[in-house]
């Protein structure tokens, strides 16, 4: 089952580089007419050369190896990106599965699902905030819904109370409730408008506000380690921002499987 998760990782890692680039080309080039671009009918091709790929140039990882990192066709250098995508989101893929909270009886596996979704689609975000310095109000809402869902199922078969569906409300609130404040206050120059409504997600997906400032906390300190870093190897002006939605679903989904413990720590070494 490892092996499974950890194949199906990659192979979902490889839809996310395709997914990102062929929305980017939809948004910002109008190409919402072109078959060939759709990404649910339109075959894989090179991104340099627009030559169709064989199945032989798919394979998660091995391909981008054999291949010296570049195109079989036009020889130019396919980005590094591609294999490491595939192998974070296989190693989330496993991760989820080694680490899951829950039973694995008949929801606690939907419930799994819709978490590998959600990985699917937070990856795909933070990827195309990277490389694009915006989140996409699609796939946005579709990390809402999502998220929504693994709430609701969850509280309808687990025997919660309406004070664990009250926490999650009271987390959208309060994680939208400051970031919406940030971006007032900076007029949309400190973070934008897409990380308030990333927000609504991770609030759901966290809980209560002690998580929400936790996910806040490690966000912060990553970026700032990463920015002190790019900093000193000139790779990042001290005036310059950085895409803070990669740094907001990294902690999102450190806090969703230790946030207790975490709290618990810090709790314990204040006393």
């Amino acid at each position: 089952m490892s092996i499974f998760f950890t194949l199906i990782g990659f192979i979902f890692g490889s839809f996310i580089n395709s997914l990102v680039w062929r929305i980017n080309l939809k948004i910002n080039f109008k190409t919402k007419n072109k078959p060939e671009l759709s990404i649910i009918s339109g075959r894989s091709m090179c991104p340099k050369c627009k030559h169709k790929l064989s199945p032989l140039d798919l394979i998660p990882v091995l391909s981008w190896l054999c291949l010296s990192g570049k195109c079989r066709y036009c020889k130019k250098p396919i980005s590094i990106q591609y294999p490491a995508v595939e192998l974070l989101t296989g190693f989330l893929f496993l991760f989820s599965y080694a680490y899951w909270p829950l039973n694995y009886n008949n929801w606690g596996y939907i419930l799994l699902a819709i978490w590998l979704v959600i990985i699917v689609v937070s990856i795909s975000l933070a990827l195309y905030d990277l490389k694009y310095r915006i989140l996409p109000n699609n796939l946005v809402y579709i990390l809402i819904f999502f998220s929504a869902a693994f709430i609701i199922i969850y509280f309808l078969n687990y025997n919660t109370t309406l004070a664990y569906l009250f926490s999650r409300i009271f987390g959208v609130i309060f994680s939208f409730g400051i970031f919406y404040l940030i971006f007032q206050i900076s007029h949309g120059r400190w973070i934008g408008g897409g990380d308030v409504k990333l927000c609504i997600a991770l609030g759901l997906l966290l809980g209560g506000p002690l998580e929400v400032i936790v996910m806040i906390f490690f966000a912060s300190l990553i970026g700032s380690v990463v920015s002190f870093f790019m900093i000193l190897t000139n790779k990042l002006k001290s005036n310059h921002t950085i895409a803070f939605g990669p740094l907001l679903i990294s902690s999102t989904f450190v806090c969703f499987f230790f946030a207790p413990q975490i709290i618990n720590w810090y709790t314990t070494l204040i006393k």
